[in-house]
């Protein structure tokens, strides 16, 4: 009863004024948590791999967006900035990259949630900063990157790994369901690639790898909500590799064709990823001459059955 009430506010609604009308719907506001500037601050000092840039001159960019250069510091050696990091693949991903020498910047909408992945990745001898970020939110996304690039400098690897679904034949679907299965499969994946390209462009330079499933080439029955998205999310791959290759930008579309091993066994008891070895992955793409660039790849363990999972 709940839940048919709250479905049906959250529907858009329209009220016209004359020649202009006010569109509206209710939703729960996102609760982004951001780490605190003390806690940046003092991973700073404790690295050696940072230097204080130049006295205060504007960066270019919007009045919105626009920082200091005072605060700015350019990390000798690479950045990664992954969107969405869970138990599973996200932390698997930020340690293999961490360990690869990669400084790290990890968004979650709960920045303070990935304390203990940061801390780990530290003690380890790593650099890692969480940022608190709702990716279906063009501000909030904007305002990431906008001090990923003022903190620690342009992104050379940023990997989207973001996914959204809820099961459910299509005629049982709700409009607020889809809408959300849309907004964090496809809008989301266009906010981050959007604005990291906005910030490579002028170094020419980078990798975007958008990670995707089984529902990014397959519509199965009772995935509607997933493969809309993901479908869209493909889309926006290509288009951008068309785009950017040219500009130096790579621009990638990882397919994995499996479930993922987050230390819960499937309950069919089959076969699932290993998280470290689609890390091991990821670093290969971004690492490839660009004379051989990869716009699309499908992973799965060997024994998983070919577009039937996830």
């Amino acid at each position: 009863m709940l839940r048919d009430i709250w479905n049906n506010l959250k529907r858009w609604r329209k009220i016209p004024f004359g020649p202009v009308s006010l569109v509206f719907k209710f939703e729960h506001s996102a609760d982004v948590t951001r780490n605190s500037r003390h806690r940046l601050k003092n991973a700073l000092r404790r690295q050696q791999k940072w230097v204080q840039a130049s006295p205060k001159q504007p960066i270019s960019g919007s009045p919105e967006t626009a920082l200091w250069a005072s605060e700015v510091h350019e990390l000798r050696g690479e950045l990664a900035l992954i969107i969405g990091v869970g138990p599973g693949f996200g932390y698997a991903l930020a340690r293999r990259l961490a360990s690869e020498g990669m400084a790290v910047a990890l968004a979650s909408r709960n920045a303070k949630r990935l304390d203990p992945l940061t801390d780990e990745i530290e003690a380890e001898g790593g650099t890692a900063f969480a940022y608190g970020c709702d990716v279906t939110n063009e501000a909030s996304v904007t305002e990431l990157l906008a001090l990923v690039r003022a903190q620690h400098g342009v992104p050379n690897l940023v990997v989207y790994s973001i996914q959204n679904f809820g099961p459910g034949e299509t005629v049982d679907i709700t409009l607020p369901a889809f809408e959300d299965g849309w907004r964090h499969n496809c809008l989301g994946p266009f906010l981050v690639a959007r604005e990291a390209a906005r910030v490579m462009l002028p170094v020419k330079r980078g990798t975007i790898i958008l990670v995707g499933s089984t529902s990014s080439v397959l519509g199965r029955a009772g995935h509607l909500n997933l493969a809309a998205g993901k479908f869209g999310q493909r889309a926006l791959a290509q288009v951008m590799a068309r785009e950017l290759w040219p500009k130096g930008i790579h621009v990638v579309h990882l397919v994995i064709d499996a479930d993922i091993d987050e230390g819960i066994a499937r309950s069919d008891g089959g076969p699932q990823a290993d998280p470290g070895h689609i890390s091991e992955i990821v670093l290969s793409l971004h690492r490839q001459q660009n004379s051989a660039w990869t716009s699309e790849m499908d992973v799965r363990p060997w024994n998983e059955r070919f577009w039937e999972h996830c």
